[in-house]
Formats: C-alpha cells, structure tokens, sequence
C-alpha cells in the first residue's frame, strides 16, 4: 500500500512571528524542534502535538511548495517524497 500525505493544511492564523520570535505566544511551551530533524515524520508529529497542544503538525512531502505565510497554530514537517508519511523530517520544525 502506498503511504501518502494531505496536501492541504489547516486553516492559517496569521502571525507575524515565526520560531523563537513566537515564543511570548506561547509561554512555557516549545516554539522549535531541532532535535526532531531526521526523526520519523509520524513521531515527530506526535512529539511536537505533546509538547505543545496549540499546534498542528503537518507532514508533506519535500518538493510540495508551501507560499511563505506565518500561520502560529502549524508547525511543517518536510519528508523524502518517496517516504510520506514515514521518512525522516529533513527541516527544523519551528511554529510558524
């Protein structure tokens, strides 16, 4: 069975913050996941949705285009094309 991914994402709340500048929207929790950088896209997902509830992550293949907005309730996860769902995130994750 071929793995897939969703091509569209939630819909976007707007912020002009991104990363650690999005920090005082979100006291306390984490904002950036450098540690999850080559974990599987799935357990990724689930690490980032436990340390911070205020957030989505979303899994895509690597080569979808993504228009550059800031949206402070996703978090992207890029993986292998090839690999969707289960390949290893190849970004930092950050909120934004």
């Amino acid at each position: 069975m071929k793995n897939s991914c969703p091509i569209l994402g939630p819909r976007c709340d707007f912020c002009d913050c991104a990363g650690r500048a999005c920090q005082s929207h979100f006291p306390g929790m984490k904002v950036e996941w450098p540690e999850l950088k080559g974990v599987s896209g799935i357990e990724a997902k689930k690490k980032i949705e436990s340390d911070n509830p205020h957030v989505t992550a979303f899994i895509y293949p690597q080569d979808v285009y993504l228009p550059s907005i800031n949206c402070c309730n996703r978090v992207v996860l890029y993986v292998p094309s090839d690999n969707c769902p289960n390949g290893p995130v190849t970004n930092i994750p950050i909120i934004g």
